[in-house]
């Protein structure tokens, strides 16, 4: 794939994959961030693809987490997720008139299981705080939280837990992917998407599925859609591995 968008679109310069499961998209945006910072380039096409294959569907269905109906992440009744399949790419330029900017870029590993999520949600807290650091602004800047959360309970408690312990109950928290699905390695390049539109367009889409909400989870998420200014979006995507990351866009200036 890589190679055939470099015959296509005549990209020279560093060319590579990412390979870290479900997060392997939103680390290609922290690569290109770093490519750019060194001067080595001048922009950078990054995004992710994932199709859907018997080996992947079986492997989680293996784990015992896919949902025999439509996910419902962040809901009181969820029953775990639905595996979807797409592609997006974003170009990230060093100098540009685009409307939106990547501010942060936070990252941790964890490492606290192979397939499992850190119960505490220190690793997804640390990716947070680390995105937010790095753009220089606080938690309260803040306007709108694309989460990971796939529909497992277990994903929802550790990332609701980060969540709140950084930024409280305020922000709106919420999953594209009971519209998607979950995307795995396009996931992270998808959902930067959605938040970017969010900036650009002022509305923070509801949480398709989540209603009942799961209120332990101290979340304030949105079941409709709520028309509003978001000068900064904050993208959640976590993996196998506790490989966490989260990008920070923001209005730009």
């Amino acid at each position: 794939m890589m190679e055939a968008l470099r015959r296509v679109t005549g990209i020279g310069g560093p060319c590579f994959a990412v390979s870290t499961a479900c997060s392997a998209s939103a680390k290609a945006v922290g690569s290109a961030q770093r490519l750019l910072a060194t001067g080595a380039v001048d922009a950078v096409l990054v995004g992710g693809v994932d199709a859907l294959s018997q080996t992947t569907l079986r492997g989680f269905n293996s784990l015992q987490i896919l949902s025999p109906v439509f996910c419902r992440p962040l809901s009181r009744e969820r029953r775990g997720i639905n595996i979807g399949e797409g592609a997006a790419y974003l170009l990230i330029e060093r100098d540009g008139d685009a409307s939106t900017r990547l501010l942060g870029v936070g990252e941790s590993s964890d490492a606290h299981h192979m397939s499992a999520p850190d119960p505490t949600g220190e690793g997804a807290r640390t990716a947070m705080a680390a995105a937010i650091a790095q753009a220089g602004v606080s938690a309260d800047d803040v306007d709108y939280i694309n989460a990971h959360s796939p529909g497992t309970r277990l994903n929802d408690l550790s990332e609701g837990l980060a969540i709140t312990s950084l930024f409280g109950g305020r922000v709106p928290v919420a999953s594209t992917k009971g519209c998607t699905g979950h995307l795995l390695g396009a996931g992270g390049a998808t959902e930067a998407i959605f938040s970017i539109v969010a900036i650009e367009q002022g509305w923070i889409p509801r949480s398709v599925g989540a209603d009942p909400v799961d209120v332990d989870l101290g979340l304030n998420v949105p079941t409709a859609r709520l028309d509003t200014r978001c000068r900064n979006v904050l993208s959640n995507s976590f993996a196998f591995g506790g490989n966490n990351v989260s990008l920070l866009f923001g209005e730009a200036s």
